[in-house]
């Protein structure tokens, strides 16, 4: 039942609009006054919708409004008043009223309004709640993890702010930063217009590092036979996504922090300021702290950029993202190749999920676009898997290192909780305190049975 609070300070209108309300089968609670209407908003049961009067004695209709926005109430308010105007009603839409209607009010037109507020309402509360339940664009995800990271991403998507991301190399640092720049161009209106635009710093070389940021007039240096506008300028209104910040020279570093908090800079061999409004989120897998205590990064841009620090953690931390992740680069790849619909046999399944995956969501996907290649059938086996994959390298066949002394412990710790669980792997991953996946991982990589 929807819940109407009615705030008049007139008894018979606190009683005709609570009669005409109860019978189209709203519960109806009133107030005599606006300090009482505010205390039953602020301190009794949530309501859907405000009817108040607008001139009361203390706290009028408009205070209550006004009241109810700084406390954060989003119940939509209907203002009632014998004292209607065009300057009256003006006002109070401006400060959020969802309709205005003077005394003496017509009993269907106050059930039309009331009917169609509430219809309005419902519809916006259903959009913003399939809003918050999808996830960002691009993450694809079922630990809690990274849906804390998609609830940030959704918080701070509309802010102008810097954003660090840090992660291990290919855990997916630019698709969080894409996810940014779209929910900010979704929240703006669903127009994806604003560029976004990326630079790899490890891949520019040092010397070219600064002319590729800030662009460069013909004439600068050798070489210059026009003018180039530089990737700052390409980002004009949108996002510039700095990939491994800590690879930039110190030198760039102290030009790229006067941007960040003037927004302006000079082209290389040019005089004249530019000015753009450009959002910088950077992201690195280094850790910025220590090359700051090293001198190897400037201090005041660390405390700059990472405003709003998103921490991704790496997929072995997150097994339960490994399957909806393989599932959705096995869709991506089979219809890229045109290969039809494909399925993963019950074997790739399980070895996919126990993978440790030290290359990330970037090895995953590169396993998984290899599997597409090679499956000969609708089903992809472990004949289109790597090796390794399959069948962890025991140490003397690979020339590698007999195992250390840890990883002895741990192999004997694996066999004697699956000997005391009977070999049932969720009783001896719980035995263990670590994930079945996990688990699983490691009796494969010892080639215990």
């Amino acid at each position: 039942m929807r819940r109407i609070l009615v705030i008049d300070d007139e008894p018979n209108v606190r009683t005709v609009l609570t009669m005409l309300l109860e019978d189209d089968g709203y519960e109806v609670l009133v107030a005599e006054n606006g300090e009482v209407g505010m205390a039953v908003i602020e301190d009794g049961p949530p309501v859907d919708l405000v009817i108040t009067d607008l001139k009361m004695p203390g706290r009028d209709g408009l205070g209550v409004l006004k009241r109810m926005r700084e406390i954060g109430r989003e119940a939509p308010v209907i203002m009632i008043s014998a004292y209607g105007s065009i300057e009256k009603a003006v006002e109070a839409m401006k400060n959020g009223a969802a309709d205005f209607i003077t005394k003496p009010f017509n009993k269907d037109v106050i059930r039309h309004v009331v009917r169609q507020i509430l219809t309005t309402d419902d519809l916006r509360r259903e959009n913003e709640l399939l809003r918050q339940s999808r996830p960002a664009p691009g993450l694809i995800a079922n630990s809690r993890a990274m849906k804390d990271v998609a609830a940030t991403i959704d918080k701070v998507a509309a802010a102008p702010s810097a954003v660090l991301v840090l992660g291990e190399s290919g855990s997916g640092k630019e698709v969080v930063a894409r996810a940014i720049h779209a929910r900010a161009a979704e929240a703006a209106g669903g127009q994806f217009s604003v560029p976004f635009v990326s630079i790899n710093c490890p891949a520019v070389p040092e010397t070219l590092i600064e002319s590729e940021l800030f662009g460069y007039r013909k004439g600068a240096f050798t070489g210059a036979t026009g003018n180039f506008a530089g990737k700052l300028a390409q980002a004009r209104g949108g996002v510039l996504f700095l990939d491994e910040i800590a690879e930039i020279p110190l030198p760039t570093q102290a030009k790229l922090l006067r941007f960040i908090e003037e927004k302006v800079y000079e082209p290389l061999g040019s005089t004249v300021k530019t000015r753009v409004d450009a959002r910088i989120i950077c992201a690195t897998n280094k850790e910025l702290g220590a090359l700051v205590r090293e001198g190897r990064f400037r201090e005041d841009l660390y405390y700059r950029i990472n405003t709003i620090t998103i921490r991704i953690p790496p997929l072995r931390e997150r097994p339960e993202d490994v399957p909806p992740l393989a599932e959705h680069f096995l869709r991506h790849y089979s219809l890229a190749l045109g290969r039809g619909a494909l399925e993963f046999s019950d074997e790739v399944r399980a070895i996919l999920r126990g993978h440790a995956w030290p290359g990330n969501v970037r090895e995953l996907r590169n396993v998984i676009e290899r599997a597409v290649v090679l499956c000969t059938g609708p089903v992809v086996t472990t004949e289109s898997l790597p090796q390794e994959l399959v069948r962890p390298r025991d140490p003397a066949e690979a020339g590698l290192a007999p195992e250390s002394k840890l990883e002895q412990l741990e192999k004997a710790a694996l066999v004697e909780a699956m000997r005391r669980n009977t070999g049932n792997i969720s009783s001896a991953a719980r035995d263990l305190g670590i994930s079945r996946d996990t688990l699983r991982y490691r009796v494969r990589k010892y080639g215990l049975q």
